[in-house]
């Protein structure tokens, strides 16, 4: 995924130092220590920015996790009629699911809003799997459990968010295509290994999702999220 056409990246030192971070990589053999630097970096340098993005995660999070306490306590058909999806109830999986992420998705007003429904995208993909009936789909949502889904979606957001700005970079410092996407699996693993070692769950079972304050709840995990990255810039 590279950087969208007609997006104009930050300015700034910060950005700047970034950038060259970025190289730094690809010196360095995209060694953990130079993958840390540069998305420490790109976090500091966006933390002006992601307003936007943290709205989006908030409310498209708490639409899939209130639709999954639907489908707990009525089943997937009379949780689609109740959020105004009864076009796709008897229709086939996979339509169902492209009505689903459609639903979940907060649109692309803004870079920020694509990258979050880029994130929603691949969760939800990840989560189909092999699913291939009507009853598999049920139990993929009745399966999930609100703290480790925020973990898994804002570890994609934080992805998608990095690869928008610099998959088109990497590609080009890399050899080849093959060592470019194996440097890109790389830095994905990093960033999911550090979100899992440093993520703090919480109790959430009486959390209303259809409400505010589940949508501000997923709003501040994604703030300690980046801030993990940016503490592991402090510490070295």
């Amino acid at each position: 995924m590279g950087t969208s056409k007609g997006y104009l990246p930050p300015t700034g030192h910060l950005w700047s130092e970034t950038k060259r971070a970025v190289s730094s990589m690809n010196r360095n053999g995209y060694s953990s220590n130079s993958i840390g630097k540069a998305v420490s970096s790109f976090s500091k340098a966006g933390s002006g920015t992601r307003g936007h993005g943290n709205v989006a995660i908030g409310t498209s999070g708490a639409k899939v996790l209130n639709f999954a306490d639907l489908v707990r306590s009525i089943g997937l058909n009379n949780a689609l009629n109740q959020v105004g999806l009864a076009h796709l109830v008897g229709q086939d999986p996979q339509s169902i699911f492209e009505g689903l992420v459609d639903y979940f998705s907060e649109g692309t007003d803004s870079l920020q809003q694509s990258i979050a429904d880029q994130a929603m995208q691949e969760y939800m993909t990840e989560m189909m799997g092999s699913v291939r009936s009507e009853e598999e789909l049920n139990d993929a949502f009745t399966k999930i459990e609100p703290d480790m889904f925020i973990q898994d979606f804002l570890t994609k957001y934080v992805q998608v968010s990095f690869f928008t700005n610099f998959a088109e970079k990497i590609n080009a410092l890399c050899k080849d295509i093959g060592q470019a996407l194996k440097m890109q699996e790389r830095i994905k693993e990093f960033i999911r290994l550090e979100i899992t070692d440093n993520y703090k769950r919480d109790s959430l079972k009486n959390m209303d999702w259809k409400g505010r304050a589940g949508r501000d709840y997923i709003e501040k995990k994604c703030d300690e999220v980046w801030g993990i990255f940016e503490r592991w810039g402090d510490s070295e």
